[in-house]
């Protein structure tokens, strides 16, 4: 935790017990520090951690406040009491839910299944004044926005259909009759949505909040067991948060021990459902509940403080709460406002200034460039890669325009249709199928001077252009795609993805040279082959046919359009959205495009179909809500900055009719203290020839890494960086699906047990059967696992391991802190043992192993040492339990025992830290070892070894 004293302000928040307290914290002010400090201060009273609960906005915001709290506190035991809204509600649905018919093998819904359950509900029902068979898809967007409205104002489908009702008879307007008829519309779709959802056993996050408030509200056995431990509640960015989450938290906080900590100022979530109605409704409902204003801002100069206050205070006075904000640092250098003639003046202008900054020794990391929309960084990135300066884009669209995507899609299309002669030419490039550019050209040329497609051709050795060797090739090619063709028709996609890929040679990683670029494509292949999962979670119809119009579906909804999340890269710039930029700092920000035409833009935002007023529960603020929330967009893009600001514009875009105007935004700080000073840039002409992207380094000091990295490391480096580094897809086993399916059954029937239900051999029958029935893996190639599952479950649960357990934990994640990275991982269960003691629980679907052996696997070992140091305990068992026989093989730790674990696995990860320091992941290439591995295909020492 910081040494720095808390200042008086912050003293007084983290002081507070009793009763509600609403901490108002601006930019920069410490308010994840007085979130902390509090939580520990409580602890240290004999508040312990699960008599508290901090609830955030985000995961990355709970990771952060949790690693903050464990430095100082150590590992937490049992839940983990500083967790985000979401993964709060879900934990709640998993214990209570089948009270209200919620089964606990329920899945969240992506964006994407969301989109695909309405289409289909849509093209059931076919409502009249939604639904137009040459355009069905024009209004999903907006019916889906209005159903999270209605989610987040707790107002259910049949609360909506009774007001339509109601207003029924007393419409005479034949206009404002066919507008309630379209709302009874929507509320028919919303109510077949649910019970689509119901029968997939599906949620969306909105339902987790809906349905943990229900739960709490309506069922006193949930609400004892959830919220009596509860001593004190704490709730980050509650200006972000909507009606539903406010309503959650009061629901938790019976006793009012309630502190809330919020900055109206950086309210920019209005179209995820966040209300600042919220804070008015906190000071109406605790009136007698203290305020602590934040006032001191530890981040930035007083320049960039001044300027950020300017932008915010021109905002109308019934939006938000008068506050001031003083930097602690000194003056530092004025905000500048660099105005360029076009826009790649402007852009060339910040590389430039990047490199030269970058020269200087200055960390790349440290340089941030915000933009209002992912469009607007394209001519940004050209004048990057031309003056070579290392970026990143973190997040951003164009999935489906990536290389990569292109390739797998365009093999894919030829597999479906042999005729689709632009398919099969792209086929050609395919490293296995590979022929000269020569005989490419000759192809194309033999398509247009035939009727016949070039897959006919190609196998009739028609093109006498082409070599013998580009012949041979050619002709394997196409036949390769005639044997898979003929499997399409009736295999699942998946399998004919890996076995299409494998034929073709294709990975998607090998054609890059740089590491940067390799990890990118890596990470959208693996996310390709996660978006045919969700298909296959989604259809029953799970042929390439349908697969691939679901992939169209998906790339013209715009609902998996960004491209694939890596790792934060060292040694670059990043580029991100404002909003993306929400809780990060660096010394030096660009904000491009301060224009009206951008901040706040000439309109085109998503259609929204809106709730009725009646029966939105609390009434919006006044004011231009748009504008506003753009103001505060802005505001919060500003105060990212902590040593050096500059705010970028042009005269003329690409898309200009006319001279461009600076923001409104900026006419506030103009006249007053922190005014940008104005920089002329000078014209840029067009680039002759760019410089090609330079790699970034991926040099990170703490490399996460879980128990099989460590396994797969030890057997072969090589594969260990295809799987971990490069994020190479490996098809999924009947063996893998059958253990995760079983582990999850496991976990589902325990929850009903810690919730007080009955968990026999007829219970975890019936959650085998339908979790089987539920899943949409490789289980048709092994239909006999469904019998043996439910086998193998029956016996376990009517064995003693099972039925004289006490189990206090399920699936809890753990943290091991070593010296050159952090190993995680997950226990299965957590029994308690006689005198207090706790045993990790591990499942095991395999074979038995004896114990002697299950001593040395370095899973067990982890388990061991990671229990031990949770627990503070030199003394720690770990048991597997064998389901095929019910037999449990159990391991006793003592210190001596301890001592030689933690060393194996620190020896081991600082072996494995020094390869990612320098990238050498050599092979181990041996006949037992190479016969099965996923990646031997790509791996010439693999193939040489069998």
């Amino acid at each position: 935790m910081p040494t720095v004293p808390l200042d008086p302000d912050q003293r007084a928040a983290v002081d507070h017990r009793e009763g509600p307290c609403l901490v108002l914290a601006g930019p920069g002010s410490g308010k994840t520090r007085v979130i902390v400090e509090r939580f520990l201060a409580l602890d240290g009273e004999g508040v312990a951690p699960e008599q508290q609960l901090v609830l955030t906005y985000t995961v990355k915001a709970a990771g952060e406040m949790r690693e903050r709290a464990e430095a100082a506190h150590g590992v937490f035991r049992g839940e983990v009491p500083l967790t985000n809204f979401h993964s709060f509600g879900r934990r709640v649905l998993r214990q209570w839910g089948w009270l209200i018919g919620v089964p606990p093998t329920f899945h969240i819904a992506d964006a994407a299944e969301r989109w695909l359950h309405l289409d289909a509900v849509l093209t059931e029902l076919q409502p009249r004044s939604l639904w137009n068979p040459l355009r069905p898809h024009d209004l999903i967007s907006a019916l889906l926005g209005l159903i999270e409205d209605a989610k987040q104002e707790l107002i259910t489908p049949d609360a909506y259909a009774a007001w339509c009702e109601r207003r029924r008879p007393t419409l005479a307007d034949p206009v404002e009759a066919a507008l309630l008829e379209r709302h009874a519309e929507c509320a028919a779709v919303y109510a077949a949505l649910i019970e689509r959802y119901r029968r997939a056993a599906v949620l969306d996050y909105d339902d987790c909040i809906l349905l943990a408030e229900q739960l709490i509200r309506e069922h006193p056995a949930a609400r004892a067991a959830v919220c009596d431990p509860l001593a004190f509640v704490m709730v980050d960015e509650y200006q972000d948060t909507n009606y539903a989450q406010a309503r959650l938290v009061e629901a938790l906080t019976a006793n009012r021990n309630l502190l809330v900590v919020a900055d109206d100022d950086q309210a920019i979530y209005k179209f995820r459902g966040a209300s600042l109605v919220n804070l008015n409704r906190f000071q109406r409902l605790y009136p007698e509940g203290r305020t602590v204003v934040l006032g001191r801002n530890y981040r930035s100069t007083r320049q960039i403080v001044a300027t950020g206050q300017g932008l915010i205070a021109a905002a109308a006075p019934e939006t938000r709460v008068t506050k001031r904000l003083a930097s602690t640092r000194g003056e530092g250098t004025p905000v500048e406002l660099w105005q360029a003639p076009d826009e790649r003046s402007e852009v060339m202008a910040v590389a430039r200034e990047c490199r030269r900054l970058i020269d200087a020794n200055a960390a790349a990391t440290g340089i941030a460039w915000l933009f209002r929309r992912h469009a607007d960084m394209r001519a940004a990135m050209a004048a990057l890669q031309e003056v070579g300066v290392p970026y990143q884009v973190r997040g951003g669209g164009g999935y489906f325009q990536q290389p990569e995507i292109k390739r797998l899609l365009a093999l894919l299309s030829a597999v479906h249709d042999p005729g689709d002669s632009q398919a099969v030419l792209r086929c050609l490039t395919l490293p296995a199928w590979r022929v000269s550019n020569r005989a490419r050209l000759a192809l194309v040329d033999a398509c247009r001077g035939h009727d016949v497609a070039l897959h006919a051709l190609l196998l009739d050795g028609a093109i006498g252009e082409l070599d013998e060797a580009d012949q041979a090739v050619a002709r394997r090619c196409a036949a390769d795609l005639l044997e898979l063709h003929g499997r399409s028709l009736d295999e699942d996609v998946r399998t004919l993805l890996h076995d299409a890929v494998a034929a073709s040679g294709f990975l998607g990683i090998l054609e890059f040279d740089r590491d940067l670029e390799r990890i990118q494509a890596g990470a959208n292949l693996n996310k390709f082959y996660e978006l045919l999962d969700a298909f296959a979670d989604w259809g029953t119809d799970l042929r390439l046919g349908p697969a691939l119009h679901y992939l169209e579906i998906l790339r013209d909804s715009g609902t998996a359009d960004d491209v694939a999340a890596i790792d934060p890269v060292e040694d670059s710039v990043s580029l991100l959205t404002a909003h993306s930029a929400k809780g990060l700092e660096w010394p030096v920000v660009f904000i491009a495009g301060c224009v009206e035409s951008r901040w706040p833009g000439r309109g085109g935002f998503p259609a929204r179909l809106g709730l009725p007023d009646e029966l939105v529960p609390e009434p919006p603020p006044p004011g231009d809500g748009v504008i506003d929330e753009e103001r505060r967009l802005f505001y919060v893009a500003a105060t990212r900055a902590r040593d050096r600001l500059i705010l970028c514009a042009a005269t003329r875009y690409p898309r200009s009719y006319a001279d461009e105007r600076l923001s409104p935004f900026l006419a506030a700080p103009a006249g007053r203290n922190g005014a940008p000073r104005p920089v002329p840039v000078p014209y840029a002409p067009p680039a002759l020839q760019p410089r090609p992207r330079p790699a970034a380094g991926l040099v990170r000091e703490r490399v996460p890494v879980g128990v099989r990295d460590l396994r797969d490391f030890n057997d072969c480096p090589r594969r260990y960086e295809y799987r971990r580094r490069y994020r190479i897809p490996v098809q999924r086993s009947p063996q893998q699906l059958y253990g995760e399916l079983v582990h999850g059954v496991l976990e589902a029937a325990a929850m009903m047990r810690l919730a007080g239900g009955d968990a026999g051999p007829e219970e975890i029958a019936a959650l085998w059967q339908s979790s089987w029935a539920a899943a949409h893996g490789p289980k048709g190639a092994q239909p006999q696992l469904r019998e043996y599952g439910e086998q193998q479950l029956r016996r376990y649960v009517e064995s003693d391991a099972w039925r004289e357990a006490t189990i206090l934990e399920v699936e809890r994640d753990f943290t091991l802190p070593l010296d050159a990275a952090d190993l995680r991982g997950r226990f299965d269960r957590i029994d308690a043992a006689g005198g207090g003691a706790r045993v990790v629980v591990d499942y095991k679907t395999g074979p038995v192993r004896d114990v002697d052996s299950v001593g040395r696997d370095l899973q067990v070992r982890a388990y061991a040492v990671a229990l031990a140091q949770r627990e503070a305990s030199d003394e720690v068992a770990v048991e597997v339990h064998h389901l095929q026989t019910g037999e449990v093989a159990r391991v006793d730790f003592d210190a001596p025992r301890l001592r030689r674990a933690f060393g194996h696995l620190s020896a081991r990860t600082a072996e494995l830290a020094a390869a990612w320091r320098e990238r050498s992941f050599p092979p181990r290439p041996a006949a037992h070892r190479c016969r099965g591995c996923d990646f031997r295909i790509v791996c010439d020492e693999g193939r040489e070894a069998l």
